[in-house]
């Protein structure tokens, strides 16, 4: 299905007689309302009523200016019966879901048979081993040079299989705990034996600067606000302490070829803002967080689920669809050995991004007055970090070039008519 721009009216804030928002999406999808309208009470439950949507800017750069990327439906969990657009910020270039579900709809599109809330060997056989294996030895990677009694802290830890792997295979005396907001997750964690808070990191009121380690784990993309997140991230590290992200890439061959309606990546409606390497350094940028590493990591899930949701949109018999899934070795193995080939090229399917909290105001301010010395730049007042400087300096201009017009790329799915093209066209920026 290609996606045309022109069907979809998007960031003016359009209102009705009665002032509740207009939806983009299709005349049968639901109306935008305020996520606490008492309205949401008197809503049925099943998946015949639409979701409560809400309409959000870019969440790094600010910007409400935007084209689709793709649009789809919940191909995995059936959960609503809407219609689903991720929009590209022509600014910085995140994808993101907009409109997307509000707070009180997050009990819904997380099922209780959804796959993070119970990823057990009973459940999943060999690919549960062979994940096993995998993700001890990166995380054990994750945590050189923490010392015997370091405090780690995971991040949407679902029901603990981070925990469990740093339990099993890391030292003995490093003090793991989690946070998750399901209820269902946490209780199967703490079954687990495992110490995990109930609710978000931005609510729960833990002791800052005494984290050495924090994993956000497959978690940063179903936030509605990610720079919040790691605000509190930042405030619960101890100073030279680091933040583990895993995230999908956007910036890959499988988000070229089903980004139009069916990438796995896109996740519908739960993954709400995805990344590539620039939009990720400037998200921590915006929250002062030094970039330590941003490299790209090996996964078949995107393209197996991408196939999958394919067949499940064409009515494909469900033996069929089984077989793509992560319970299907044969499927995600073939996969891993595609994906390791742009892993080598350097597009693998994730993004793992290492950022650190600066050791000390001074040091980072000491760092920032040899780099003002030789770029010119101002350096930053007593107590302001170099990012937080950086953002208040204004930018260099280069030298005024040729004004030109470039038509916009899109998916290899993505198909438009020529007549299309020059209402796609936009200026280059001077």
């Amino acid at each position: 299905m290609a996606v045309h721009p022109e069907r979809f009216e998007h960031r003016v804030s359009r209102t009705d007689a009665s002032g509740a928002a207009a939806s983009p999406v299709s005349s049968h999808a639901p109306p935008l309302l305020d996520p606490h309208d008492a309205r949401h009470d008197a809503l049925p439950t099943g998946r015949s009523a639409g979701l409560m949507l809400k309409h959000v800017a870019c969440c790094v750069c600010g910007a409400e200016d935007c084209v689709p990327a793709g649009i789809g439906e919940d191909f995995e969990y059936r959960t609503s019966p809407d219609t689903f657009i991720a929009m590209r910020c022509r600014e910085c270039g995140l994808v993101y879901l907009d409109p997307r579900p509000a707070a009180t709809e997050l009990p819904r599109i997380y099922p209780p048979n959804y796959h993070a809330f119970d990823f057990s060997p009973e459940r999943f056989g060999l690919v549960y081993r062979v994940r096993r294996s995998l993700e001890a030895r990166r995380a054990l990677q994750w945590c050189r040079g923490l010392g015997d009694t370091a405090r780690i802290l995971d991040v949407g830890c679902g029901d603990g299989f981070h925990l469990r792997l740093l339990r099993d295979f890391g030292r003995p005396g490093w003090k793991l705990e989690g946070i998750d907001a399901s209820d269902r997750a946490v209780d199967a964690a703490r079954r687990a034996g495992l110490v995990v808070h109930h609710g978000t990191i931005e609510q729960l009121a833990l002791p800052a600067a005494t984290y050495d380690l924090i994993l956000l784990i497959a978690t940063i993309e179903h936030v509605d606000d990610p720079a919040g997140v790691l605000r509190a991230v930042r405030r619960l590290l101890k100073p030279g302490g680091r933040v583990v992200i895993v995230t999908d890439n956007t910036a890959t061959l499988d988000f070229a070829v089903f980004g139009a309606r069916h990438w796995g990546g896109y996740h519908f409606p739960r993954h709400f803002n995805l990344f590539n390497r620039r939009t990720l350094e400037r998200l921590a940028a915006n929250t002062e967080l030094d970039v330590d590493s941003i490299e790209t990591v090996m996964s078949p899930v995107n393209w197996v689920y991408s196939v999958r949701n394919a067949l499940v949109d064409w009515g494909a018999p469900a033996w069929l669809v089984e077989r793509f899934s992560l319970r299907s070795p044969v499927a995600l193995a073939f996969f891993t050995l595609v994906d390791s080939a742009h892993q080598i090229a350097g597009a693998g399917a994730l993004l793992r991004a290492v950022l650190r909290r600066p050791a000390t105001a001074a040091a980072a301010n000491d760092s920032a007055a040899v780099a003002s010395a030789a770029t010119g730049r101002p350096s930053p007042e007593p107590g302001m970090s170099a990012a937080a400087a950086s953002r208040r300096s204004p930018p260099e201009r280069s030298a005024p070039r040729r004004r030109i017009f470039a038509r916009v790329r899109t998916p290899l799915t993505h198909t438009l008519p020529p007549d299309r093209w020059l209402s796609r066209a936009r200026p280059l920026p001077p």
